[in-house]
């Protein structure tokens, strides 16, 4: 996967995530949305606002684990 494709589903789950319910529910879905899209298995201290509290943060985290950044 390239950096124009992570940036493509990202941006395809932010219209998903928008409609979350808690910041708790949103955290949860980022963290399954991640590893199953994107094989990247994460630790609990990885789920956390800091990394996936926006859109930019998201996918700023993913292209750093995947190498692409």
């Amino acid at each position: 996967m390239n950096k124009k494709q992570v940036k493509e589903r990202i941006a395809e789950f932010a219209r998903i995530y928008k409609t979350a319910g808690n910041d708790e529910t949103k955290l949860l879905l980022v963290a399954l949305f991640v590893e199953d899209v994107f094989g990247i298995v994460l630790s609990d201290d990885a789920v956390c606002k800091e990394n996936f509290g926006t859109h930019h943060a998201m996918e700023k985290f993913v292209l750093e684990k995947l190498h692409l950044e």
